[in-house]
Formats: structure tokens, C-alpha cells, sequence
């Protein structure tokens, strides 16, 4: 695998003791990194990942890597600085968003309001063109994997990344389809198709996830909470619109529900079609990608502001020194108050 060294040290010289996230297939680190002689300091996180796990294919991780260099020069993506491997680990360097992923906004039961779901979901479908033109499905899109943050200058503006792309694969568009070996994605969020490995896959289960989304982040749950649910949607495809309803959303939003929510592949709009509905070009003018007051002042609680990681390695040091157990991360808790609706 090619290897882009050329704007960081090699991983001996990051510390990776201040660990932000755990997943399956490894641990993400706060690391301070100074790019350049002329540029101060940056955070970045760092990915590690074990190169001995029995699940980890090579392929893996070198798609993941390939697709973050791919898309990384647009603003609907985490950026990619660099990637290294040794004879442990492999190491994939990317932008640091303090605010996380959406999923931190569902704590004390929040639910969106249609205005500011939209602001994200529009965003959503301009990076799933931009992947699906250079032939990449994600496979895994949900709101672990969807990143907030709060552009400086803009007027109560928010704008979504795309992260996650370890189950990330390649579909050429000359093929259209492709056949993952195995069920990839996560319950709740995963195309009907994904539970078959003998029929083909094509990009429109980015889409079918993008309704999930939508549903939990209106309805304050996923559309579907099991497998046997799903099965009974994919051969009755009743419309899951009806809870929606009675929420007091807007008809146009739940034609665009049913429609990414279709149980054949076949039936879903794209993610271009999907930005040319309705419920996206019919919408009252307003700041780009401004959402509401209250979820804003939520949002700007959590963006306080990055870990003091320069405080947690001294308290690293000192305790190596005096052969005391290594200090565990601080680990943040701002308490979500965006209003319920």
C-alpha cells in the first residue's frame, strides 16, 4: 500500500494516549500534530487499528484509506491527512470534530424539528452524489457515522461530515452492483437487500440508511427496531409515514420518507433525484444551512471547546515517572438541552 508520509511524523512520534473512541476494529485518539514549521498545532484524530485482527482483511482498511484520499477534498467528508502502517498497526490520521457525530444530540429523548433535519439531510445527499459519481457506497451510513460542526461567520449555521468509512467499498459505475461476502451495516439502518449476500448490492442502500436517519431523528427512534420488522416492511411495504402523521410533519417530507424507504433497490430515487424532490427545493428561504435557535445554542454548549490534551499528557508523564497506572481521558458530559418537539 502506498504510504503518505509527507506532512506528519512517523506514529513513534504521536503519544495516542488520549483515546476519543473505541470501535470495532480499533481506537481513535486526540493527537496534537504540528503540520508544518509555519503552521501552529492542529488536533487530529488519529485512527489505530491492529493489524492482526482475524476480521481486518487488508483490502479493508486499504479501501478505507483509498476512499478517504478520494473524497477528502470536499466539504461533505472528514478530511484525510495521512496514513502509516508498521508491523502492528496501521495508523489513518483525519480531521477532529469536537462536536461528534448526531448522535450525541438524542440524549433526554431529543427529537428535530423537520427545518433543521432537512439542513441535514440536504447536506447527506449532496456527499452521497459526490460518492456515488466516484463509484464508493458507504454501506454503514447512520448517525454514528454523520459529524457536526459549526462553520465560523455563518448565522446560526451547521454543517455535516461524512465519517466512517471502514465498510466502505467500490461499485464501478460500468457495474452498477456488487456482491459484499458478508451482511455489512448496522441494524436499524441496513437495506433489506443487505441481509441477502447472494443478490447484488447497489448504491441506493446509502439511500434506504438516509430514511432511517430521517425517522430517528424526527420520531426519536428508528423506523425499524428488529430484523423480523424489516422483513414484514420488505413484504408488505407499509409505510412507516403514518407515526410521522401524527407527529404533525409535513406531507411533502413523508412522500420523500416513502420513497427512500422502498423495499426494492430498484424504486429508491437517487441520491440527485432525492435533491431535486420536493421536500428539498420547496423550502422557505432562510440562511444556507441555518438551523434554529435552540438547537444552535445546544450545539455551541458542546463546541465549547477542544480536550486540554497538553494538561492530560503532563498528568501522563508524571505518573509514568512515578510508577503510577496510567490516567483514563476525562470523558465530557455536557448535558443536551435542545428543545423536544
Amino acid at each position: 500500500m502506498e504510504i503518505d508520509s509527507s506532512h506528519i511524523g512517523k506514529p513513534p512520534a504521536w503519544k495516542l494516549n488520549y483515546r476519543i473512541g473505541r470501535g470495532s476494529f480499533g481506537a481513535v485518539f486526540l493527537e496534537k500534530v504540528a503540520p508544518s514549521d509555519q503552521k501552529p498545532p492542529e488536533l487530529w484524530a488519529v485512527k489505530r487499528i491492529s493489524r492482526t485482527l482475524p476480521n481486518l482483511p487488508v483490502k479493508r482498511y486499504q479501501a478505507e484509506i483509498q476512499n478517504l484520499r478520494v473524497l477528502s477534498n470536499y466539504e461533505w467528508f472528514v478530511k484525510f491527512y495521512s496514513s502509516y502502517e508498521d508491523a502492528d498497526y496501521v495508523y489513518i490520521a483525519m480531521e477532529y470534530m469536537p462536536i461528534g457525530d448526531i448522535s450525541k444530540t438524542f440524549v433526554n429523548d431529543y427529537r428535530w424539528n423537520e427545518s433543521d433535519t432537512q439542513v441535514v439531510i440536504e447536506q447527506l445527499l449532496h456527499g452521497l452524489v459526490v460518492m456515488h459519481k466516484a463509484g464508493i457506497t458507504h454501506y454503514n451510513l447512520k448517525p454514528e457515522n454523520v459529524f457536526l460542526y459549526l462553520p465560523a461567520g455563518t448565522a446560526q449555521g451547521l454543517h455535516v461530515k461524512i465519517g466512517g468509512f471502514s465498510t466502505s467499498g467500490h461499485i464501478a459505475l460500468s457495474d452498477a452492483s456488487t456482491y459484499p461476502k458478508a451482511t455489512t451495516g448496522t441494524l436499524g439502518y441496513m437495506a433489506p437487500e443487505m441481509l441477502d449476500t447472494s443478490i447484488p448490492k447497489t448504491n441506493k442502500v446509502d439511500i434506504w440508511s438516509l430514511g432511517c436517519i430521517l425517522f430517528r431523528m424526527f420520531a426519536g427512534h428508528p423506523p425499524f427496531r428488529n430484523l423480523p420488522e424489516v422483513y414484514k416492511y420488505a413484504m408488505t411495504a407499509s409505510t412507516p409515514t403514518l407515526i410521522l402523521e401524527n407527529l404533525g410533519f409535513s406531507t411533502s417530507c413523508m412522500y420523500f420518507l416513502a420513497d427512500i424507504l422502498q423495499p426494492s433497490p430498484d424504486d429508491r430515487p437517487s441520491a440527485k433525484a432525492c435533491l431535486e424532490g420536493t421536500w428539498i427545493m420547496n423550502t422557505a428561504p432562510r440562511s444556507i444551512y441555518s438551523i434554529g435557535k435552540d438547537l444552535y445554542t445546544s450545539l455551541c454548549m458542546v463546541n465549547v471547546g477542544a480536550p486540554n490534551i497538553d494538561t492530560f499528557l503532563e498528568t501522563v508523564a508524571a505518573s509514568k515517572a512515578n510508577g503510577e497506572p496510567k490516567p483514563v481521558p476525562g470523558v465530557r458530559r455536557e448535558r443536551f438541552i435542545g428543545r423536544d418537539y
